[in-house]
């Protein structure tokens, strides 16, 4: 619960979409002409800013790794798939959402024997979604894939990143699979979660995807406003504040 409150109250603070509600919103509560036309101003500039995919693909860039070219690599041990990617319909029933690249890759990378185990970690982030379990639903995906139940870890208590890499320590450790490992999630989420896997004593190597910026080709059109480039700035924010608090906390 508490957990929840804190992302909460991170996502609105650092949301340039909440921002320029507030400021509009002070625009019509003031009777000042002059305070309301910099109220309204400050609205505009930052809608100027965050909707510019040039702005957005450089931060992205610079804070998320590049994508991976494991055909080098030898094998992991163990790849651990962060959930995220599965959400319930009104039956309970699973399906992928917009981060299921990260099952993608992971099934890719087994069959290409980059990885000889699969580790799901991931229960129920949301607690409203009493009836669904990721972790389950994401096992009963992979054997339904062929993926062999021996190849396959998994623990369903987790509800966010920092118990993920907890939970995922104790359960690599009874295993005795030796490290690193390899960890898989949106490129956007990377940072963090090696972070806090690191704090939680897991040595792990990247394997990002799910990219949602700073991988397009330049275009001089990035300059012109859009929505859904305002609409991302959201989750590149909360993860860097997220990152700064837990690296702080350490």
């Amino acid at each position: 619960m508490m957990h929840q409150i804190f992302s909460a109250l991170v996502s609105f603070f650092v949301s340039p979409i909440d921002w320029i509600i507030i400021l509009l919103c002070l625009s019509f509560l003031t009777r000042s002409a002059s305070v309301k036309k910099r109220y309204r101003l400050g609205a505009l500039v930052i809608f100027l800013l965050f909707s510019n995919t040039w702005l957005l693909n450089g931060y992205a860039r610079f804070w998320q790794p590049g994508p991976r070219d494991i055909t080098s690599d030898s094998s992991f041990s163990c790849g651990i798939l962060l959930g995220g990617f599965g959400n319930p319909d009104e039956q309970d029933h699973g399906y992928f959402n917009s981060a299921s690249d990260r099952f993608i890759q992971t099934v890719k990378l087994l069959r290409l024997g980059k990885i000889r185990h699969i580790l799901i970690t991931g229960g129920n982030g949301k607690n409203s979604n009493i009836d669904f379990n990721e972790g389950k639903w994401t096992r009963d995906e992979l054997i339904t894939l062929g993926v062999a139940d021996s190849a396959i870890l998994f623990e369903d208590r987790s509800s966010n990143t920092e118990e993920n890499a907890r939970n995922s320590a104790l359960l690599l450790g009874a295993a005795k699979l030796p490290p690193p490992y390899l960890l898989i999630t949106s490129a956007h989420h990377m940072p963090r979660a090696q972070l806090l896997f690191k704090q939680a004593g897991l040595a792990t190597s990247a394997f990002p995807c799910g990219y949602m910026a700073g991988r397009d080709k330049f275009s001089f059109w990035g300059i012109v406003p859009k929505l859904d480039v305002l609409n991302k700035w959201d989750y590149y924010m909360k993860e860097t504040a997220s990152y700064i608090i837990y690296k702080i906390r350490g």
